[in-house]
């Protein structure tokens, strides 16, 4: 691919990992978007290393020495990793009408940026699309450079509208309506897949109701995606490595499991040239393959569904005493 003009605006969330936040933001700095918008999260109260450490990534995020329209958003109140992202997008999303997001650990190349870029223009008409990837985790379909899947695009780099932020229900306050609809009921292939998605949102809107959130965003764009029936995009290529598996601002992954050894610090490809899709369409067969790997990570439906439930009824015990027995996740 050439390198066009990155007039796309991009949105850099950032908190306490300067050596990610410089290995992630030295990759924008290769593309110089004319618009950049950077949220930082606050430190957590009583952690002097957070204080140290987000001071650091305050200091690289503003070095931006190429000509570049830039807007900071440092919050003042630690918001947590789910919280400062919704409210980033939001933010962003009350002067633009799209955006590339990067997560601090998104290492993308080039083509990841000019890649979204391209798709946010072909599809920003069509509300079949809610998001756009630049993750591949594996699987590839036909011959051209992307493939459409419900399963939303990876959280850490991705683009999309304020059109689909408008519908994104934060809170999954409509769940509960919402989950009893037959149209929502019709939108998943197999009974196992319902099953394993109703608990996945009943988990995070109880975690809601009891005060206990779970750190997440990515869930109700799941949720999303499944209300409205929309698709995200993912390149027949993977653009972007994630580099913060082993810990930092929110889950940390044991480096010795296998969920680490496949999905951190993973090879970066490019495109020669986007080939482009004539429709907009899911092969069956194939999306019942990658909701195998993108959703259960290949694991069978009833011990995805048993562990969101022990964790939802019986976290701290589950946590203590049978993880460690059981996931190495």
């Amino acid at each position: 691919m050439s390198a066009p003009i990155l007039h796309t605006p991009v949105l850099f969330l950032c908190f306490n990992r300067p050596d990610c936040t410089q290995r992630v933001f030295d990759s924008i700095r290769k593309v110089k978007p004319q618009k950049l918008y950077i949220a930082v999260d606050a430190p957590r109260e009583g952690r002097a290393d957070d204080v140290e450490n987000n001071n650091k990534v305050k200091e690289i995020v503003s070095n931006v020495d190429w000509e570049c329209e830039t807007h900071y958003l440092f919050q003042e109140k630690n918001l947590g990793c789910s919280k400062s992202g919704v409210t980033a997008w939001n933010w962003i999303f009350e002067t633009e009408d799209r955006m590339i997001f990067v997560e601090d650990d998104g290492l993308g190349s080039s083509d990841a940026f000019y890649f979204i870029q391209d798709m946010l223009e072909r599809y920003k008409d069509d509300e079949r699309i809610a998001y756009v990837g630049a993750v591949n985790y594996g699987p590839k379909y036909g011959d051209k450079s992307y493939f459409f899947s419900r399963e939303p695009a990876a959280t850490y780099f991705m683009g999309t509208w304020r059109r689909v932020n408008d519908l994104y229900d934060y809170d999954l306050d409509t769940y509960e309506d919402t989950s009893r609809t037959k149209e929502f009921r019709s939108r998943f292939r197999t009974r196992s897949e319902y099953i394993v998605k109703q608990q996945l949102f009943k988990r995070y809107r109880n975690s809601v109701l009891s005060s206990r959130r779970q750190n997440t965003y990515d869930v109700q764009m799941t949720y999303l995606s499944y209300v409205y029936d929309m698709y995200s995009i993912y390149p027949n290529v993977n653009l972007v490595s994630n580099i913060g598996l082993d810990g930092g601002a929110n889950n940390a992954v044991n480096p010795n499991s296998s969920f680490y050894k496949e999905y951190a610090n993973r090879a970066i490809d490019e495109f020669k040239e986007i080939k482009y899709t004539q429709s907009v369409f899911i092969d069956d067969s194939f999306e019942k393959m990658f909701y195998r790997k993108r959703a259960l990570y290949n694991r069978k439906w009833y011990m995805v569904w048993l562990k969101s439930f022990l964790l939802e009824h019986f976290g701290t015990f589950y946590s203590k005493y049978i993880k460690p027995l059981r996931w190495d996740r």
